[in-house]
């Protein structure tokens, strides 16, 4: 080892060999250890995205499967009038139901007590698949009147999902996961309103786990489905099903973070999550159901996420350490031949090498390699001085010049991400109330005079509160769109008539839950000169939100005028606007929640539409009893204004 490390140091085209190859390796070694950082994230990021997808396609199937058992029961329901209610009818509704619906595990259809004297106090019919036929029976009398998928929809009131449970075709007990339902029942009201009972519809676990099974992103991820309280409802292993709940399957000390995930699931929230599943490390992805407080998870190993970048490592790995032994030899046999014409300059150079770069080197007459060398040299030294100040300005510049290029491709990269955020929220915002029109105008269509007038009504109201949503969203967007827009302000606007028609449109726009107190505090023919369209659509848009929010007590709305002000306050006893979101209240495409409605322009489009008035909107952060906006445009009467605002 000394003998090794003596010829190291004679030899100055070795220890320049070497020297350069263990710089090679530190940048070898700090760029490729970057570069795998990176993909390594990137790799893990896309597998994650790859996750997220196929559990959002999951989600979509169960809810779509959900949906139909909803959108079948319902309209059995609506068919099912006081001249239908026949034992015969309720049979044949039932198979009805089951024989359109082949992915539908049964139909039952269960009377109030003594509802039929001639039959007796149980009546209930039943409708299921057994091989390729429906099986249709008047069922033999049993207690069904405590079984859950009877009384959960008759203590509620409301159509509503139960938790899955276990029953045979003849109402008793099992123990077979295989006789597993989940359903769906709706209280049967007849023409007073009264309940008289029970349409439920069900579905089998068993094919929900085969439809989950299929989402599959990885060989070894799997999915599982919980019910409200934990339970596994879909497991791949089959002796947790029925027996245990997510809290009961683990070591509380050492698997705190599975207990984690299945609060996280039962609280209905979405979201990802590492957990250790069975001594390995996972990647749990989590959402819960629209229509029913289950949520699904999707477990993917880490270690099949990193397969294909733990194979690079074992590629590459060997592939670097050639490289760099070739290097070193291709580096040895140059510098061998470079470095012989340089002994000679040793004792000139010395002093250089004793750290002294500031010392002059004295030029030289000669004009072969060395004394060009040398001549070269001095200039070098000459210069050396004026070039170090040089690159440290170039340097510094470069390194300005660096940062701010990264900060506007940060700022390129989330401006982007904003736009797909906002373009996904207003497809789903609009295309949300869009079905719930046309839905219910298939309804309209189908059985117009079978409806009941007041659940015409609600349907209207329904259709209506959900066309004004779709109407306020395009106007948000056209305001937002044309922000440099000049406003003309010389209308004259009856400040009487603009309260008057606000209270107007509360009055008339679902919902009706509070009422609008009006508190106007100027004569009825005062005017103010503005624009009646543009500061009309700003408080109407504070009036709407307001009474969104609210759901006890009151909005009011209030003017006065002052000496070169008018001031509208619209004030709500709803449940006011926390401090972190008031900081971005008027920040576009901003919202409280993001799985609120609207598309977060409301009140950016109100501000943006009251300063092209030329007056300003704020929150009032000292009132505590809800959420108070503050709207001032000028006071014609009592100063002057442009009649142009460009803003």
């Amino acid at each position: 080892m000394k003998g090794l490390l003596s010829l190291i140091e004679k030899k100055l085209s070795l220890k320049l060999s070497l020297g350069i190859t263990l710089f090679l390796v530190l940048i070898f070694t700090a760029s490729l250890g970057i570069l795998f950082l990176q993909s390594r994230q990137m790799v893990k990021e896309e597998a994650i995205s790859r996750a997220e997808q196929e559990l959002e396609n999951l989600v979509q199937r169960v809810n779509g499967a959900m949906n139909e058992v909803e959108v079948a029961t319902q309209t059995a329901e609506w068919h099912l009038t006081d001249e239908q209610l026949q034992p015969d009818s309720l049979l044949n509704s039932a198979r009805r139901i089951v024989a359109m619906n082949p992915n539908f595990d049964g139909c039952s259809i269960s009377m109030e007590p003594n509802y039929f004297p001639q039959i007796g106090r149980y009546f209930s019919v039943y409708a299921y698949h057994k091989d390729d036929t429906v099986k249709v029976k008047f069922e033999d009398p049993y207690d069904y009147f405590d079984k859950v998928y009877y009384k959960t929809p008759i203590s509620l009131g409301k159509p509503s999902w139960v938790d899955a449970y276990i029953e045979t075709v003849e109402g008793d007990e099992s123990q077979d996961y295989n006789d597993m339902i989940v359903s769906y029942g709706i209280p049967m009201l007849n023409s007073k309103k009264e309940i008289i009972g029970v349409i439920s519809t069900d579905l089998s676990m068993p094919w929900l786990s085969e439809i989950v099974s299929e989402f599959k992103p990885y060989n070894n991820s799997y999915s599982l489905m919980l019910g409200a309280d934990g339970q596994y409802l879909i497991h791949p292993d089959t002796t947790k099903l029925m027996k245990k709940t997510i809290f009961s399957d683990v070591v509380p000390q050492k698997q705190q973070d599975l207990i984690a995930l299945g609060h996280e699931m039962i609280e209905g929230n979405k979201g990802i999550m590492s957990v250790k599943v069975n001594g390995k490390r996972c990647i749990a992805l989590y959402q819960s159901l629209d229509r029913a407080p289950w949520s699904v998870a999707l477990i993917c190993q880490e270690s099949e996420i990193m397969a294909g970048y733990t194979k690079l490592l074992y590629i590459l790995i060997p592939v670097i350490v050639f490289g760099l032994l070739i290097i070193l030899a291709f580096c040895l046999n140059v510098i061998t031949h470079m470095v012989q014409p340089i002994n000679s300059l040793t004792e000139q150079l010395s002093y250089i090498t004793n750290g002294h770069y500031d010392e002059t080197i004295e030029p030289t007459d000669k004009r072969d390699v060395i004394g060009r060398l040398q001549n070269n040299f001095a200039e070098m030294q000459k210069a050396l001085t004026t070039h170090i100040s040089n690159l440290q300005e170039v340097n510094a510049a470069t390194k300005q010049m660096n940062k701010e290029l990264e900060e506007a491709s940060e700022e390129v990269r989330k401006a982007d991400e904003k736009k797909n955020e906002f373009l996904k929220d207003i497809t789903h915002q609009i295309r949300t109330p869009l079905n719930i029109i046309n839905g219910f105008i298939q309804v309209l269509r189908d059985d117009y005079e079978g409806i009941p007038k007041e659940e015409i009504h609600g349907i209207l109201d329904t259709m209506q509160t959900n066309a004004v949503s779709i109407s306020r969203m395009v106007n948000m967007l056209m305001v937002a769109a044309n922000s440099d827009v000049k406003v003309k302000v010389t209308e004259e606007v009856n400040v009487r008539k603009l309260i008057d028609f606000l209270a107007y449109l509360f009055a008339t726009t679902p919902p009706h839950m509070v009422d609008l107190i009006t508190d106007v505090q100027v004569p009825d023919d005062f005017i103010v000169k503005s624009n009646w369209d543009f500061l009309g659509k700003a408080l109407a848009e504070l009036e709407y939100n307001a009474k969104k929010f609210t759901t006890e007590g009151y909005v009011k709305i209030s003017v006065k005028a002052e000496k070169l002000t008018v001031v509208f306050v619209v004030e709500d006893t709803g449940p006011g606007i926390s401090e972190e979101t008031q900081k971005k209240l008027f920040t576009t495409f901003e919202k409280g929640d993001i799985f609120s409605e609207g598309l977060g322009l409301g009140l950016p489009c109100c501000l943006q539409m009251i300063r092209l008035l030329g007056g300003d909107l704020r929150y009032d952060t000292n009132y505590t009893n809800g959420s108070r906006f503050i709207v001032t445009i000028p006071n014609s009467q009592g100063g002057t204004l442009e009649d142009y605002v460009n803003v």
